[in-house]
C-alpha cells in the first residue's frame, strides 16, 4: 500500500461474482433456489420479518463488515420491493425461503502500509455453493457510507453464510442467527480508544536535550500494516497518532519501538512493541507512524511504559551523559 490510504467500498450492486454460485439480474416473481440478490435503497426502507443482529459484525484489516438486521420470509411484497430496487413482488419456490441480511460495510484507512493496492471478498456460502463479491478497496470512507442487503433463496431451514475475507483470513457470520461463528477474530468495539499520554523529559546528549513525545490515543486491532495478522488469542495495542520530538538535526536518531515502548498487563508480563525500526526527524516533531504491541485479545487494561533512552543513532545506542527518565501512563479501554 506504499502511503497510499485504505479504503472506499464501491456499493454492491456494482460488485463482480466469480463463476460459483449465481447472481440474478434479471428479477422474476420466483428466485428459483440458490439465487442471491444484492439490494440496495437509497431511502430508509425495511425488509420484511427483520430482527436486530445482536453481534454480526467482522472486523479486517482493511475491511468492516455488520450485519444490522436479518430475516427469513416466503415473500417480498412488490412495494418493499421497489424501494430494493426490484421491479416487481419476488417469492421464494415451494419448499424454500427467503433468506436476507441488511449491512453496513466500510473501509479503514492506514497511514503505514506495504502495498499500493488491497482486496477485500465478500462470500454468501449456502448448499456447499460459494457466490463470491469481490471489493476493490481504492480510498477512504465512513464505515456506514453503504447500506445494502444480500437476499438468498434457500430450502427452509438451510444454513447461509457471510463470510468477508482480508488479507488472506476469512471470518464468517450466520444470517440466519445474526451472530459470528468460530472462524471470527473476535470483536472491538468502537470506540475503544483513550486519550493517550503525553511525555515531557530533559537528559544530556553531548549537551541539554529535551524530549516531548504525544499520542492521540489507543486502540484494539486484529490486523496492522506491515505486520499483518495477530496471533491466534491476540490482538494488536496500536498507539495512535504519534508524535515525538528532540534533539538536533545532526542527531539523525532511530526509533526503535521494542527499546521504547511496552506495556505491562494485569497478570505481570511485559509485551515489546514490534522491533522494526523508524528513522526519526526529531527535529520536525512529528513521526506519521503506529506503534504496535501484541496483547492479549482480551487485553482492557494496562500500563505503557516509555522509554526514550531507547532511541538509537541509525543502528548503534545513544551515548547518554543523562538519559532521560522514562514514564508509565495506565491505559484502560473499558
Amino acid at each position: 500500500m506504499g502511503r497510499s490510504s485504505l479504503t472506499a467500498l464501491v456499493p454492491l450492486l456494482l460488485l463482480a461474482t466469480s463463476a460459483c454460485g449465481v447472481v440474478s439480474r434479471d428479477p422474476a416473481a420466483t428466485l428459483p433456489a440458490g439465487t442471491v440478490r444484492v439490494l440496495h435503497s437509497s431511502s430508509l426502507a425495511q425488509l420484511p420479518g427483520g430482527r436486530q443482529a445482536q453481534s454480526a459484525g467482522l472486523v479486517g484489516g482493511h475491511a468492516l463488515l455488520h450485519v444490522r438486521e436479518t430475516g427469513v420470509v416466503a415473500r417480498v411484497d412488490r412495494l418493499t420491493a421497489q424501494r430494493w430496487g426490484l421491479p416487481e413482488e419476488v417469492r421464494a419456490d415451494d419448499g424454500h425461503e427467503l433468506v436476507w441480511a441488511s449491512l453496513s460495510l466500510g473501509g479503514r484507512q492506514w497511514r503505514n502500509s506495504d502495498r499500493d493496492v488491497e482486496w477485500a471478498r465478500i462470500a454468501v456460502v449456502t448448499g456447499g455453493v460459494r457466490t463470491t463479491l469481490t471489493v476493490p478497496l481504492t480510498g477512504s470512507t465512513d464505515p456506514q457510507a453503504y447500506a445494502d442487503a444480500v437476499l438468498v433463496s434457500v430450502p427452509e431451514g438451510e444454513r447461509v453464510l457471510l463470510q468477508l475475507t482480508d488479507d488472506g483470513v476469512t471470518q464468517s457470520i450466520d444470517v440466519r442467527r445474526g451472530t459470528r461463528v468460530d472462524d471470527a477474530r473476535g470483536t472491538y468495539p468502537r470506540p475503544l480508544q483513550e486519550p493517550g499520554f503525553r511525555y515531557a523529559g530533559n537528559g544530556d546528549l553531548n549537551g541539554p536535550v529535551r524530549f516531548q513525545a504525544l499520542a492521540d490515543g489507543y486502540s484494539l486491532e486484529p490486523w496492522a500494516p506491515g505486520l499483518g495478522w495477530a496471533r491466534d488469542g491476540r490482538a494488536w495495542l496500536a498507539i495512535k497518532r504519534l508524535r515525538v520530538s528532540g534533539g538536533r538535526p545532526q542527531d539523525e536518531l532511530t526509533l526503535d519501538p521494542s527499546r521504547v515502548f511496552s506495556v505491562l498487563t494485569p497478570d505481570g508480563e511485559v509485551h515489546l512493541a514490534d522491533s522494526d525500526r523508524l528513522p526519526v526527524d526529531l527535529s520536525s516533531g512529528i513521526v506519521p507512524h503506529g506503534v504496535y504491541i501484541e496483547v492479549p485479545a482480551t487485553f482492557r487494561w494496562g500500563v505503557l511504559r516509555f522509554a526514550p533512552s531507547g532511541l538509537k543513532r541509525g543502528l548503534d545506542p545513544l551515548e547518554w551523559q543523562q538519559a532521560p527518565a522514562p514514564a508509565d501512563f495506565p491505559i484502560s479501554l473499558s
